[in-house]
């Protein structure tokens, strides 16, 4: 084993680590922001601002893919500058509605986001250097490109730093043009500048050394990109605020949720894996350049296309809320634009990868290119319609109109699809649980009394026990089949429509569908989705099929009771009201739906995958920890920039970079181990204890450290009333001490529950930060954020110091 000072290189391992999934993360957070701030600015100036930001992120995380593939990010000194480069990111994120336009009352946005955007490319360079110098000629190929590399951050620089006019008032509105456009030619030549270094690196530079890590990777920034859109769709309509639900919005939605499921599968049906196997097919030399081309640079069109269609459903959603002033055919060039530009991405990456040119994607363009002229004459939803109709089309000439070549494609790649691991369709339905948990933590901070709370993790709960019923059967029913995308992707809509029903989930304000029915409907319709999919995958076996029948019984029933719990009658009114009939009915339905499954055993009854299994709850805790992240930025996204938030967010990004720790350090590998190590009977209990029944009290208590973030960020955003010096409310000091202690708690018995064995110093741990809740409890928000952080970052560098015997095993 190497010190961990050092660096230590890939060895083909072929897999994307936890880390970098929290990074991207990062980069969702990142990506949301720039559609925010486009949305605002949604005009020819407003666009073109949007893209160079867009083009700014994808220069960072670009050269991060190339180093992962290089470096092992998640071993020696790389994840603690992981982490700082994660707060760094995140900075640069909040920074975004800046970068163009400084805000008065802060620091200068523009400087900020140049400085942080210097410091992640400068970053992964050195790192690339350090560890190019075991290879030959690769160290000085990088000092080739690196100059043109170094000009593009300087001109950045220049750009921020570029003076305003005040002289007079016709003088300040030509200063204003004039600097806009110097900026804007700056930041445009500093792009080229970045781009011309990359090329002068030379194919040698990009060396592949796991395929399979390098394709995976990529595919993982179109997910973020097909996330952001999903997110957009409940964003469009407002996150914790009770919207009307009529049948326009929940046809927009489901709609905008459709059209990011249709582009999910262009890309993943066959492009991705076929592009995979190309590159397995080609000499070195030619796979250098090809992952340099088809992936580096043309997968930028592809994630600017998703990244307009965010932006373009987001606008159309909001119409239907309030009027905006936008121009109606800008609107519409961004959302059929949008999606134009992404397949001309894929075009041009199929081309490059498996020199194939034809199939649906330009029949695609096609049909949107048409439809976009009558788009102009309909209402929106209905343009929204034609647009998802067209896309649609294009799956359905790949079954039809292409369906030999088609079907060709498919029997090449087909054992590439069958590889073990997360599946790209788990990794799409896990995305609608960032805007999910995101809606979860806004409901609760909109209430921040004990009642939002209650409402707040009630809600979260159900959507819990959905989430683990269709994680059990990805793991059982692992076809690719397009049945079972089909029914993933009504899946995914549905839990987008009970996200978006969430605030009214208890009570309604009349101007509306009934909120508890649409939520009951929507969430009945997943569970029995889920019973008949269950019944179709073991329909053939007399033993399974009674366990089929004995897993309906506990989930029928707690179904019953929450349609009674929507049921009860109840005055109209504030749709935070929360009844205790209400309320106790659905404490009922949860504990009926956790309890019952877990007697019945009914869903592991037979042999599956233990990793698969882990792999799985690991990562909707990273997606929990992420929406921490965005719960964060979203706080302060209309702040400007200052010290004090600068140091709240890096902190909070070091509280978070502990919990990450707590947990796969030790906790998630040695869960897997000892899956993988126990028999079935004793596999199945595990499973259902340690990962399905106490997973959901980890989960809860990070929602409730991301509520005492949030108000953190928001007090010391303040402006005006609230000075920034006062200690947090008594309710979100509370969530962001007993989020943690929850955690701690959590982690704790989940490795009781492996191994019967107490961990001492989880217990101090928990202790100690019990202990600060009342200490804190007065202090500015800024020190008690501090204090709790310190304490965490304390206890890691003790663990990693005394270098705990479990974890040694582990490495």
């Amino acid at each position: 084993m190497r010190s961990s000072s050092r660096l230590h290189l890939a060895r083909g391992e072929g897999k994307v680590t936890r880390l970098e999934l929290f990074l991207d993360l990062i980069f969702v957070f990142a990506f949301l922001n720039v559609t925010g701030v486009t949305a605002e600015q949604l005009n020819p100036a407003g666009l073109p601002r949007g893209l160079l930001l867009l083009v700014l992120l994808w220069g960072c995380w670009a050269p991060y893919a190339w180093l992962g593939n290089i470096v092992r990010l998640d071993r020696g000194i790389m994840p603690v500058f992981m982490f700082g480069l994660s707060a760094t990111l995140f900075v640069m994120g909040l920074t975004a509605r800046e970068a163009f336009v400084d805000r008065p009352g802060g620091l200068s946005g523009p400087v900020v986001f140049a400085i942080c955007y210097i410091l992640a490319r400068s970053g992964a360079l050195a790192f690339a250097i350090a560890a190019g110098v075991a290879q030959p000629g690769t160290g000085r190929r990088l000092w080739r490109g690196g100059p043109f590399i170094v000009v593009g951050e300087l001109a950045l620089l220049a750009a921020a730093l570029v003076p305003s006019y005040e002289h007079s008032e016709q003088a300040f509105a030509d200063g204003v043009v004039a600097r806009e456009w110097l900026r804007f030619t700056l930041v445009a030549c500093a792009i080229i500048a970045g781009y011309a270094g990359s090329l002068l690196l030379g194919a040698g530079t990009w060396q592949i050394r796991s395929i399979r890590y390098w394709a995976e990777r990529h595919s993982l920034i179109i997910l973020i990109g097909v996330g952001e859109a999903i997110i957009s769709v409940g964003l469009g309509q407002g996150v914790a605020v009770a919207s009307p639900l009529t049948l326009e919005v929940l046809a927009g939605a489901l709609l905008g949720v459709l059209l990011a499921g249709l582009l999910w599968w262009t890309y993943f049906d066959v492009a991705r894996y076929a592009a995979e196997l190309a590159l397995e097919r080609a000499s070195e030399a030619r796979r250098a350049l090809i992952g340099r081309d088809a992936y580096s640079f043309l997968h930028l069109p592809m994630v600017a296309g998703l990244t307009l269609v965010a932006l373009g459903i987001h606008h159309t959603l909001s119409e239907q809320r309030v009027p905006l002033e936008t121009s109606a055919a800008i609107r519409l060039l961004v959302l059929y634009g949008g999606v134009i530009l992404y397949l001309i991405g894929l075009i041009l990456f199929e081309v490059r990868t498996l020199r194939l040119l034809g199939r649906s994607p330009i029949l695609g363009i096609l049909l949107v290119g048409s439809l976009a002229a009558l788009a102009p004459h309909v209402p929106v939803l209905a343009q929204l319609a034609l647009l998802t109709a067209a896309v649609a089309a294009m799956a359905l000439a790949d079954a039809t109109v292409f369906r030999r070549r088609h079907r060709r494609l498919h029997a090449e790649v087909e054992p590439l699809t069958k590889q073990s691991g997360v599946t790209p369709k788990e990794l799409f339905f896990d995305l609608v649980y960032v805007y999910a948990f995101l809606q979860v933590a806004a409901m609760i901070a909109d209430d921040p009394t004990w009642r939002g709370v209650v409402r707040g993790l009630l809600v979260l709960s159900v959507l819990w026990v959905a989430w683990c019923a269709y994680t059990w059967l990805g793991i059982a029913v692992r076809s690719e089949h397009p049945v079972v995308r089909l029914v993933l992707l009504l899946v995914v809509a549905l839990t987008a429509l009970i996200t978006l029903a969430s605030p009214e989930a208890f009570s309604v304000d009349g101007s509306g569908l009934p909120g508890p029915l649409v939520f009951v409907t929507c969430y009945a319709l997943i569970r029995l989705l889920f019973l008949g999919a269950f019944w179709f995958t073991v329909r053939q076996d007399p033993t399974q099929r009674a366990a089929v029948l004995r897993s309906a019984a506990p989930t029928l029933l707690a179904l019953a009771i929450l349609l009674a719990a929507a049921l009860v009658p109840q005055p109209v009114g504030d749709f935070r009201m929360l009844t205790p009939v209400r309320a106790g009915l659905w404490i009922v339905a949860v504990a009926v739906d956790l309890v019952g499954n877990r007697l019945t055993g009914a869903r592991h009854s037979w042999t599956w995958s233990a990793e698969h299994w882990a792999d799985r709850y690991s990562l909707v805790i990273i997606i929990a920890l992420g929406q921490a992240v965005i719960s964060m930025g979203t706080a302060v996204v209309y702040t400007p920039m200052s010290a004090r938030i600068i140091v709240a967010a890096s902190m909070g990004t070091a509280l978070l970079a502990a919990l990450w720790w707590i947990y796969f350090s030790t906790t998630a590998i040695y869960g897997a181990r000892v899956l993988t190590a126990s028999g079935r009977n004793r596999r199945a209990a595990l499973a259902q204890d340690a990962y399905a029944l106490l997973h959901l009290p980890m989960i809860a208590g990070i929602v409730l450290v991301s509520l005492g973030l949030g108000k953190t960020m928001s007090v010391l955003g303040s402006r005006g009333l609230i000075a920034p010096g006062v200690p947090l409310d008594t309710l979100p000091h509370l969530a962001l001490f007993v989020g943690v202690i929850t955690y701690l708690l959590a982690d704790h018995a989940i490795r009781w529950r492996m191994t019967r064995r107490a961990h001492p110093q989880r217990i101090a741990q928990t202790l100690v930060v019990t202990a600060l809740v009342p200490v804190t409890a007065h202090l500015p928000a800024l020190s008690a954020l501090a204090a709790l952080a310190a304490i965490c970052l304390g206890f890691v560098a003790i663990e990693l110091a005394r270098r705990d015997p479990a974890a040694q095993a582990l490495q």
